[in-house]
């Protein structure tokens, strides 16, 4: 996989003991993954996939997120244990324009992982990244009804910037109001 202006996640392999006792490997996301990434996708509710940014039960949109690791438009990690993913994460940023030095945080933790640790530690390993890539500025979005994922990014030292009203749509073609989350780096 490429990296973002010439970072990369390569040497990212850790073994780690979560909260609750279970064990989960991080380590980058490669091509390899891509059975597991779509396994990982569906195995969603159905409601947490409507606030997904992209259909990522779908093939071509898993190509696609693979295809802008190679193009070193985003970084991936994964946590996973045995043979399935659990923990998906993203360090989203392009290298050129007036957001170059901003870079987006993007998370999902299977439903059976959460409460123990894993989207924290994933969320951490992102920060690494992004300072690595001196970049100033971590952004995530969430849409109004993600109350749980907005408190889990205050936690984190996110706050909220701004909501744009109506502005998200649902995978269903509702709309939403998106808060905008940001945390300098």
């Amino acid at each position: 996989m490429g990296g973002i202006g010439g970072i990369r996640v390569g040497g990212l392999h850790k073994e780690l003991t979560l909260s609750d006792g279970r064990t989960v490997v991080l380590r980058e996301t490669v091509r390899d993954d891509f059975e597991m990434s779509i396994a990982f996708f569906r195995r969603l509710p159905e409601k947490e996939r409507l606030y997904l940014r992209r259909d990522v039960t779908k093939r071509q949109i898993i190509e696609e997120r693979y295809d802008e690791m190679e193009k070193g438009l985003s970084l991936g990690i994964v946590a996973v244990a045995g043979e399935r993913i659990v923990g998906d994460g993203l360090l989203y940023s392009v290298p050129y324009g007036w957001s170059r030095a901003a870079g987006e945080l993007r998370l999902v933790i299977d439903t059976e992982y959460r409460g123990c640790g894993l989207g924290t530690i994933m969320a951490r390993e992102i920060f690494i990244l992004a300072v690595k890539k001196d970049l100033r500025k971590l952004e995530c979005c969430v849409m109004e009804t993600q109350q749980g994922q907005k408190r889990m990014l205050e936690k984190l030292g996110f706050v909220e910037e701004g909501v744009l009203k109506e502005f998200a749509t649902d995978l269903r073609g509702r709309p939403h109001d998106l808060i905008l989350m940001g945390m300098k780096l």
